[in-house]
């Protein structure tokens, strides 16, 4: 039988335990008291080598960014790390669609009659990942190009765009302050004054039959939107994190600051344009990983035996594959066992570069089996998912912190993958690689699952491999003859 045809039994079967809500008591569930006491003579305690190496994630592969059911994004990542020793650098940038919130749009009065005071680009803001203090240079151009509301773009995704119409120079650490302006408090926004002559331009246009103000289509002709970018020269060359912005929140939109007359004198007033005005807006989040001259660079590819040192990069960033050929010893060996516990252990490599106080592990490690026949994942359906839900409390791959031998905490990540050794042994499942990655979200449209994990772009760690001295990556299994 192929691994194809195994798998596809493997998926059958789990989907019908599954399903039909059957309840099975499995070690990690409940509670470490259900494994038995190990005592080498009914119940034993064993450990298999994993072999491991690193891997940048495929252009099919990287994260693909849409709307949810609502229509709405979620949050982009803006910025520049200029050094990261272990993980290289990252480039993120975000274009994107703001658009007047109704059609025909219109301004007080006539068009001669209003007199720009400023315009300026919010972004709402949420956290950073990396140097709050090093100083950020992010430029806003305009977008040569006309993106699809209705399509999700993948955060390799190239877009054109020229003609500078703001700037701003800043660190992160200013972006949790509040700011009390004309008729409004605001906090947690990155704001960025542009150019006079944007503004003073679209105050000119009226509601008439050919104004861009007039329908959707004649803006999009018009203004095809925001490209936001990180300078990666002069000011910005040392800045050291990505900033996480909601695109879809209230707080995010394109304001433009005017008097007008009335009643014979000038009033002060503003309107704004959205990112979702009835009509989806086009959005791409591009993410550049460069990683020339970084620890990684030396660990990327196969390596004879695997590698002592294993790089995971939250996506848009690598992974690794992880394969236990210990297992088909152990099963010809020992025969027909019970497996009462199969945990995947592994544990932070302290190396060189190392730089805990900006750059944190990720929250989530992902396993999943990969069919080396079809080329393509599976979940570990039966030990990662309750009644058809994932379950990350009883399959873990929860970071948590420890304390090493040398006093330090790293991070430490295990998942319980219990049935799916039991399957190996008894059922004569294939022995199948397994992925290892900090996904930002987990689809399998075969299977109608999806999920989210980590945040885009948060997280790195270095994790011991299988023959690393002293953190091997191993799989731990506890067992009883039957």
């Amino acid at each position: 039988m192929s691994q194809s045809r195994l798998l596809k039994g493997i998926i059958l079967f789990f989907g019908i335990a599954l399903f039909s809500y059957c309840t099975k008591i499995k070690g990690t569930e409940i509670g470490a008291e259900l494994i038995p006491l190990v005592d080498n003579v009914n119940t034993f305690d064993t450990s298999f080598e994993v072999v491991a190496t690193t891997s940048t994630i495929p252009d099919s592969s990287l994260p693909l960014l849409g709307r949810d059911i609502s229509g709405a994004a979620g949050s982009y990542i803006l910025g520049y790390i200029s050094n990261n020793q272990q993980f290289g650098k990252t480039k993120a940038s975000i274009f994107l669609e703001l658009k007047p919130t109704t059609y025909p749009f219109s301004f007080e009065n006539v068009s001669d009659s209003l007199f720009l005071d400023s315009s300026v680009l919010c972004l709402k803001y949420d956290n950073t990942f990396g140097d709050t203090n090093a100083v950020q240079s992010i430029s806003v151009y305009k977008i040569n190009e006309l993106l699809k509301g209705d399509s999700a773009y993948r955060t390799n995704k190239s877009v054109a765009f020229s003609e500078l119409i703001g700037n701003k120079t800043f660190t992160p650490s200013i972006l949790n302050d509040s700011m009390f302006l004309f008729r409004q408090n605001t906090k947690n926004q990155l704001r960025i004054r542009l150019n006079n002559s944007f503004g003073s331009k679209i105050l000119t246009f009226d509601t008439s039959r050919f104004s861009p103000l007039n329908n959707d289509s004649l803006f999009r002709d018009y203004f095809k939107g925001f490209a936001v970018v990180p300078e990666t020269n002069g000011i910005g060359a040392s800045a050291n994190a990505l900033m996480s912005l909601s695109i879809s929140d209230t707080a995010t939109y394109y304001r433009i600051y005017y008097r007008y007359n009335k009643n014979g004198k000038q009033d002060t007033t503003y309107k704004d344009f959205k990112f979702n005005n009835g009509i989806t807006s086009a959005s791409v989040n591009k993410i550049e990983r460069i990683y020339t001259g970084s620890e990684l660079a030396q660990h990327l590819g196969e390596k004879v035996g695997g590698d002592s040192l294993v790089y995971i990069q939250a996506a848009p960033g690598t992974f690794s594959m992880l394969r236990i050929p210990g297992i088909n010893t152990f099963k010809a060996k020992k025969g027909n066992v019970m497996i009462h516990l199969a945990e995947l252990n592994m544990e932070e490599a302290v190396t060189p570069g190392r730089q805990a106080n900006l750059f944190f592990p990720p929250l989530y490690l992902y396993p999943e089996i990969y069919d080396t026949a079809t080329k393509s994942y599976y979940p570990f359906l039966s030990d990662g998912f309750v009644n058809g839900s994932f379950d990350d409390a009883s399959f873990g791959g929860i970071r948590k912190f420890v304390v090493d031998k040398n006093n330090r905490q790293v991070a430490s990540y295990k998942m319980n993958v219990t049935r799916y050794v039991q399957g190996i042994i008894t059922r004569n499942y294939p022995n199948m690689p397994i992925r290892l990655s900090a996904p930002y979200a987990v689809r399998y449209d075969d299977l109608f699952i999806s999920f989210a994990l980590n945040n885009l772009s948060a997280g790195n760690i270095v994790l011991g491999g299988g023959n690393h001295s002293s953190k091997k990556m191993k799989l731990r299994v506890v067992y009883s003859k039957l």
